[in-house]
């Protein structure tokens, strides 16, 4: 073959490679990564949430280094009395964090790592789900409006909703695979929405929820009325798939949720359903709400443009195939609203799920991902009436845009509090057996928490400790009087005593630590965080639901895979 053939050969091979839509996903990935670069030069964002979650993500990291592939127990915190948090956050964002820090060999690097990737996630699901029904330009648009909506930067960089954060990453990806279903209903789109909501349910519980909510209420209104039936049974196969794909966790929350606090003895008003409705109140004494009626402000400046194709919609001005999805849009961006907002009171009094979401304002996060789908798909209508003698409008639209990112820039950005590379790991290591917060602590314990001098306290028996791992420990006892032995760990049901292959009783005390009844002889007793059937149970069908998936994916035939 010729040098001129290979070097047309490879011309038409680079054209066919970098088409203008790989452009424009390299586009959204580089702005959406851009997001994230304050804390490669100011540090890492600090805010309550910060402790919470890497008093939990330190503890799950080491046991993910000694083998341990789910711990039950996070021995640790509230310095060594420990708490049963392992058993009730989703896991998926401490996996993610694990695997970054096990990559970059410090927490720092990791973290940034971690959000950068978390951000472009979210940034090309909006991409995609735009794709499904508008130009790739367009869908660019869509990606780089999500990645800088004032609430989308306000998780991350001033509320530290690390969590939240990464589920709003998530849930592009589960309306791009409604969107799908109701439109084809194949295989791979219902293995894509059962992925999409397992992972959902494994990275934030609230947004869960209120996600669900919204995808149901967009999959109404996009699925055809002549194939009602079968749309339905592909999602609610999805939905079936994804909860087996998931029961590894939810399972164990739900069956023991009432062993935790939570929030129902000695709740917190700031952390009520009740008081935190956006427009509710106007005070800056409620500062949650206060900031948040100015992040409505913010975004309304940002995509109020959107507004004009929903009407134009409205009109029957656009085609049919693009108005039936602007006003499904735009009713559910409606529904958002109304979600935030006190006109929604008596639907959250009456559902409780709803209620322990805590915050209405959380459904902004469906909000901004609706309103730059909607302002993307407006923008040929707006560089139309640029060319007209209504420009002024056009500028009009522009100024407000540019005004609410400059306030994402100088107010959720600018004013976080930095933490440097130094004081970040200073942070974490000052986290280590901290206090959780009570929400976490078994309910047999109380607050203040009591103070212990030894691992194990038996009276005058003596006690040699020979092993002392988070879910393992072992110890012995010296001959005596039949007593308890009191153990500088919370009683949680869990923990099983043993000596010489007997069972011994526990129970906790008036404190709520662990007491484990000895015999008068000499023993060596075995504990251990021992899971129930229920676990071993709801992990096997947690495989299930993975080969599930894996089989949805999979080529009908060799046959058809040839062809």
């Amino acid at each position: 073959m010729s040098s001129r053939s290979i070097s047309l050969f490879d011309k038409k091979s680079f054209a066919s490679t970098f088409t203008p839509e790989t452009g424009h996903v390299g586009v959204v990935a580089l702005v959406s990564i851009a997001v994230v670069l304050p804390m490669v030069f100011w540090g890492v964002p600090s805010a309550n949430d910060l402790s919470n979650h890497f008093r939990f993500a330190l503890p799950f990291y080491d046991a993910l280094q000694n083998g341990h592939l789910y711990p039950g127990w996070l021995a640790e915190t509230n310095h060594g009395l420990g708490d049963p948090s392992f058993r009730f956050y989703p896991p998926a964002l401490y996996y993610m964090l694990a695997a970054a820090r096990a990559l970059s060999g410090n927490w720092y690097a990791a973290t940034v790592a971690t959000f950068g990737t978390l951000s472009m996630m979210g940034a090309l699901g909006m991409y995609l789900w735009a794709r499904e029904f508008t130009s790739s330009q367009n869908a660019m648009w869509a990606g780089i409006f999500y990645a800088v909506a004032p609430y989308h930067l306000n998780q991350l960089f001033q509320a530290l909703m690390l969590a939240e954060f990464a589920g709003a990453a998530l849930l592009p990806f589960a309306f791009l695979f409604v969107e799908r279903v109701c439109r084809h209903r194949r295989r791979r789109d219902i293995a894509g929405l059962a992925v999409s909501f397992a992972l959902l349910l494994l990275t934030h519980l609230p947004l869960a929820i209120i996600g669900s909510i919204a995808l149901s209420f967009y999959a109404l209104l996009r699925t055809d009325r002549k194939k009602v039936v079968s749309t339905m049974s592909a999602l609610a196969t999805s939905v079936g798939v994804g909860l087996a794909a998931s029961a590894c966790y939810w399972v164990t929350m739900l069956f023991e949720l009432r062993w935790i606090h939570g929030n129902d003895i000695n709740p917190e008003p700031g952390i009520d359903y009740r008081a935190n409705f956006v427009l509710s109140t106007f005070s800056s004494d409620f500062i949650n709400v206060w900031w948040m009626n100015i992040l409505l402000l913010v975004t309304i400046m940002m995509f109020w443009p959107a507004l004009i194709l929903a009407t134009r919609a409205a009109r029957r001005n656009e085609s049919d195939s693009n108005r039936s999805v602007i006003v499904a849009s735009a009713m559910l961006l409606s529904l958002t609203l109304f979600m935030a907002t006190p006109l929604s009171r008596p639907l959250w009094n009456l559902v409780r799920p709803l209620q322990e979401t805590q915050f209405p304002w959380r459904w902004f996060s469906i909000t901004s991902m609706v309103a730059s789908l909607l302002l993307a798909q407006s923008l040929p209508f707006w560089t139309r009436l640029a060319k007209t003698t209504k420009r002024p409008i056009v500028m009009l639209a522009v100024g407000t845009m540019v005004i609410s990112f400059a306030f994402s820039i100088s107010h959720i950005i600018r004013e976080a509090r930095w933490l440097t590379p130094a004081q970040f790991e200073q942070r974490l290591s000052d986290l280590r057996g901290s206090q959780s917060i009570h929400f976490w602590l078994p309910v047999w314990a109380h607050e203040p928490l009591p103070k212990t001098s030894a691992p194990v306290d038996a009276g005058d028996r003596v006690i040699e400790i020979n092993s002392w791992m988070p879910e393992k420990r072992s110890f012995r006892a010296s001959s005596g009087n039949a007593s308890e032995a009191r153990i500088q760990t919370f009683f949680y049901p869990h923990w099983r005593a043993t000596a010489s292959g007997q069972n011994l009783t526990t129970r906790a005390n008036d404190q709520g630590l662990l007491l484990v009844e000895l015999p008068p002889q000499a023993a060596t007793v075995q504990l251990e965080f021992h899971e129930p059937t229920r676990t071993r149970v709801a992990r096997a069908i947690n495989i299930a639901g993975i080969v599930l998936i894996g089989l949805l994916v999979a080529p009908i035939s060799l046959k058809k895979r040839i062809r």
